[in-house]
């Protein structure tokens, strides 16, 4: 296994077929997928915001932990091409594919190839990063009682809050360099990623080679079935829109740049307001 982790050579039982389609991106990778990238806009889009808008950015954040967790484990258990065995390369393998993609002759890869391999990394860090600056944020703001997630970060940081809208923005650029990458690897390598991750089948290029390695079995579907929704309801069990969706009050004794900053908030929302002495 750490040979196939590391050592950037796809597997020698690959080469079997030519110009055919083979199946790629199994049913949970493919929900996993669009789910990921309709939360990340969702919440995107909800930032900053109070009321039901407020409620519908943690919910999707919640949901964006859900998913990672579930992509993680499945990355080790799932099927063979959503496996990081599969598509974590070495940084040498890694450089030479990108030499490639510069003199415009990339490599065919049956899944994600080396760069593919290291955005899906690097997005799974920083969405868990955001995800944890997010939570810290809320605490800071006192919204302990809407989810236990935030009770857990007990008083927060205000500062995760710059962190965390800072994060999200880099982020939608990742985002958006995926979209262009996925782009240019159909105009140029000719192969269309969007209907493969749609249909799980991709087909090969000419001369391309691989073996139709078969997805995975009912009972690992079965199993991470039940653990998902096991999760699903811890994280969304006790979680509170009513609480979510109004703005909570500091407490009188929490005092310093929580306070001041809730106060200056205030104010600038309503300068006809008295700031009390």
């Amino acid at each position: 296994m750490s040979a196939l982790l590391y050592a950037g050579v796809p597997s020698p039982e690959k080469i079997v077929m030519s110009n055919a389609s083979v199946r790629v991106w199994d049913l949970p990778t493919r929900i996993f997928h669009w789910l990921l990238a309709a939360s990340v806009l969702v919440a995107y889009i909800t930032g900053g915001e109070r009321g039901t808008a407020f409620v519908l950015h943690v919910g999707a954040g919640h949901l964006i932990l859900l998913l990672l967790l579930f992509r993680i484990l499945w990355g080790f258990i799932g099927s063979p091409y959503s496996r990081f065995a599969d598509f974590v390369y070495s940084w040498r393998s890694t450089l030479t594919y990108l030499k490639d993609v510069v003199r415009l002759r990339p490599t065919h890869f049956v899944g994600h190839n080396p760069l593919g391999g290291l955005m899906v990394l690097a997005m799974f860090l920083l969405l868990l990063a955001i995800v944890g600056t997010g939570l810290s944020s809320a605490a800071a703001r006192g919204y302990q009682a809407g989810a236990p997630l935030i009770a857990a970060m007990g008083s927060g940081s205000r500062a995760m809050g710059d962190i965390h809208e800072t994060l999200g923005s880099l982020i939608m650029i990742l985002a958006g360099i995926h979209v262009a990458a996925v782009f240019a690897h159909w105009l140029f390598a000719r192969e269309n990623l969007v209907r493969a991750m749609v249909t799980g089948r991709k087909r090969l290029a000419r001369e391309s080679t691989a073996v139709d390695r078969p997805f995975a079995g009912r009972a690992r579907l079965a199993i991470m079935a039940v653990l998902v929704l096991v999760t699903a309801v811890g994280l969304f069990g006790q979680f509170d829109a009513t609480v979510l969706s109004t703005r909570p009050t500091q407490p009188l004794s929490q005092t310093g740049e929580a306070a001041s900053s809730d106060m200056a908030d205030e104010q600038t929302q309503n300068p006809d307001s008295e700031i009390p002495e």
